[in-house]
């Protein structure tokens, strides 16, 4: 069934083709589900690290892996956060989703949504953003350290990245060495790290995760 889905299913996914069969599957029960069993905050930690770096200038944002809107909402929910906010997301259904969410005053969480496999060249134009969050897509082994080469090129000099990693495969993915090697190249600032909860109930409840938080050059 739909709502039996679960981490173990997410950390299996292998392939975008993998991805988009498990989330047209999870869309429909996935917040009422799984974030609500789960409490899942990670989210939250994303937005905040996000929004505490940010001016008013580090906009347009594009949130990554937007799944079903969670840190859209968060930014959103914020009058300081910098406009506007376009998701991006491989699965059609869960974006589907994000295409509900509103703010407070009616209006939709996000400008524009679109489809994209973070394996490929992406539809965006180059430098077209001046922030970028990402929370949940690096955390299945098909997303690794090189899906950063196309986040760069979409966005300017100067622009903001608030990005959560799996905490597993911070060190052992790449992902560390990945960021050490684009600050020696001059490719992006020194990162700073913020630990954050990912859940507030269940098996998980005292995970902390990573958020990864520079600009790049």
């Amino acid at each position: 069934m739909a709502d039996d889905f679960d981490l173990a299913d997410a950390y299996a996914v292998e392939t975008p083709d993998d991805n988009r069969d498990l989330y047209a599957r999870w869309a429909d029960t996935y917040e009422s589900g799984f974030i609500t069993d789960n409490a899942y905050r990670y989210h939250l930690g994303v937005a905040g690290a996000f929004l505490d770096a940010a001016g008013p200038d580090d906009g347009p944002v594009l949130d990554v892996g937007c799944g079903t809107g969670l840190v859209g909402e968060a930014l959103r929910a914020d009058p300081a956060c910098p406009g506007p906010l376009d998701g991006l997301d491989l699965s059609t259904e869960m974006l589907d989703r994000a295409r509900t969410k509103a703010t407070a005053d009616g209006h939709p969480v996000y400008a524009e949504l679109h489809t994209g496999d973070l394996t490929a060249v992406l539809d965006l134009a180059d430098g077209a953003y001046g922030g970028i969050t990402s929370c949940g897509t690096f955390t299945h082994g098909h997303v690794g350290p090189a899906a950063f080469d196309e986040l760069y090129r979409v966005a300017r000099p100067g622009a903001l990245f608030a990005i959560g990693v799996n905490p597993d495969h911070y060190v052992a993915h790449g992902f560390e060495a990945r960021f050490a090697g684009d600050v020696a190249a001059g490719t992006i600032t020194e990162p700073t790290v913020r630990w954050v909860p990912t859940y507030g109930a269940g098996p998980h409840v005292d995970q902390l995760s990573p958020v990864v938080v520079f600009r790049r050059r």
